[in-house]
């Protein structure tokens, strides 16, 4: 019998994709209409892909997800509602994905569109092929740094990738798809964002190309020149707001910069130069667009915007907003949360601040600890944890991100690893835990846990310190203003 309803389920999946393939799939051109959204692939051999996709996103106003051959589970989970509730009437898809992706994303009601290819080339060329609304004797290229899709957005300039092997790395050589284009183009200028190789600016100079090239030491700067150029072309006209990230999160915000007609800032930490900088060009609002290292409740990866930096924008009376989560669990599920909160901010979307009010506090050890003596959880953020004990050995499976793997030494000694070269020290002195991050051997972070007279716990991150309480069903988490930012239950 379960073979037999497993074979008509294959049967129904065969047909349904073959619906969705007569159904207008394969396109050549990004077609926009008003209730569009756009996911571009952005791994893999398609790395890079993203930035050139951003510019049509941008211009056009509508929202941009990232994804791999099948929507991270995160994203996957949201957007059928984000759809739903906003009326999304097409999906295009850019670059490879699975068939089960498209069908899933088929049977969200809406048309489906895929514009795809063998390479970055191949698929940027397309598109730029069948875009009349466009810079038609300019390209920018770049490696894969995301200012270039500002530019392009802005200014409506088709932007070449020319990472290659699965990097954010040039090629050494242009692409024959990219030449092609050159020639068959009228092409007379290109434009370089950041750095490209001695051997594709020939290949240039051989087509007779006047080159314009805008760098610099680090990406706050490439960033500044980039706004600068933009400013002395008639944009960002009395423009009183930037958006200011990381790097990965940045070709999903390029939509909301356009819109907002902002500036748009890659952090490197720069913090005195890029105050004077704000300051100098009359920005009065920053959008963060990424979270600082003390949001995250057990990061892995150091990929944060500076605390010192938001502190710095603060006392200049700068208006802080943040497209983030106050508390997330790492920094993989705060890049899903911004990616989230930007593509609703287009649709002026709001999120309803909840309340908690605990029966009663009880006494238990910090909540990751605490959390090993049962099976199942859901966070504020909807991800969930299944968890499995083998005598004192826990497998800790997150909904969205890769398992972490717990021991229990003893009563004062906890050990977390995600076998990937991330471990975690969790030690107990009698009135606090001492936990010490560490990758590849060397320590790179410290929190401390401090228990109190209520059963409550305080979290001491080195920017902000957060106040948790649990009644036996859900652990809550509190701020220094004493604001709900968090919390995680019980299944």
């Amino acid at each position: 019998m379960k073979k037999l309803i497993k074979y008509i389920l294959s049967i129904v999946v065969i047909i349904l994709i073959g619906i969705i393939l007569i159904n207008n799939l394969y396109v050549n051109s990004i077609d926009v209409s008003e209730k569009t959204v756009i996911i571009s692939t952005c791994t893999g051999e398609m790395r890079g892909l993203e930035m050139g996709v951003s510019v049509y996103a941008g211009y056009n106003q509508v929202p941009l997800i990232l994804s791999d051959k099948t929507l991270p589970t995160q994203l996957a989970k949201w957007l059928p509602g984000y759809v739903k509730q906003n009326n999304i009437k097409k999906i295009i898809v850019v670059g490879p994905v699975s068939a089960q992706q498209l069908l899933e994303l088929h049977l969200m009601n809406v048309q489906v569109q895929q514009v795809n290819g063998n390479s970055i080339s191949s698929i940027l060329t397309k598109i730029a092929d069948n875009t009349n609304d466009k810079n038609n004797d300019t390209l920018i290229f770049t490696a894969s740094d995301p200012m270039a899709g500002l530019l392009g957005a802005y200014t409506r300039t088709p932007v070449f990738v020319t990472a290659t092997n699965s990097t954010y790395d040039s090629a050494e050589y242009l692409d024959s798809n990219y030449e092609e284009y050159i020639k068959s183009h009228d092409i007379k200028h290109v434009i370089i964002v950041g750095h490209l190789p001695e051997t594709i600016k020939d290949t240039f100079k051989e087509y007779n190309l006047t080159i314009e090239e805008i760098s610099g030491s680090t990406s706050e700067e490439v960033s500044e020149n980039i706004n600068n150029k933009l400013k002395s072309e008639g944009f960002l006209n009395n423009t009183t707001r930037a958006y200011y990230g990381f790097y990965g999160e940045l070709p999903t915000i390029v939509p909301n910069v356009i819109q907002d007609n902002a500036m748009l800032i890659e952090d490197s930490s720069g913090q005195n130069e890029i105050i004077d900088y704000i300051k100098q060009n009359n920005i009065t609002e920053v959008y963060i667009t990424r979270n600082t290292k003390s949001d995250y409740i057990q990061m892995e990866e150091e990929d944060y915007v500076s605390s010192d930096i938001i502190n710095q924008l603060k006392q200049n009376n700068i208006t802080i907003k943040y497209l983030t989560r106050n508390r997330t669990l790492d920094e993989a599920t705060g890049l899903y949360d911004v990616k989230i909160i930007s593509v609703e901010n287009l649709e002026n979307q709001t999120t309803k601040q909840e309340t908690i009010e605990l029966t009663n506090n009880i006494k238990t050890k910090p909540p990751l600890l605490s959390m090993l003596t049962y099976s199942k959880w859901i966070d504020s953020n909807n991800i969930s944890a299944t968890i499995e004990n083998n005598s004192d050995n826990y497998t800790v499976k997150w909904s969205t991100i890769h398992p972490y793997y717990w021991k229990k030494i003893n009563e004062t000694s906890y050990y977390a690893t995600t076998n990937t070269g991330y471990e975690y020290n969790w030690n107990y002195n009698g009135t606090s835990w001492n936990v010490d991050y560490i990758f590849n051997g060397s320590k790179y972070y410290n929190i401390t846990w401090v228990e109190n007279d209520d059963n409550s716990w305080t979290e001491i991150q080195p920017y902000q310190n957060y106040t948790w309480m649990y009644d036996n069903k859900t652990w809550v988490c509190f701020d220094e203003n004493h604001d709900l930012v968090y919390h995680i239950d019980k299944i």
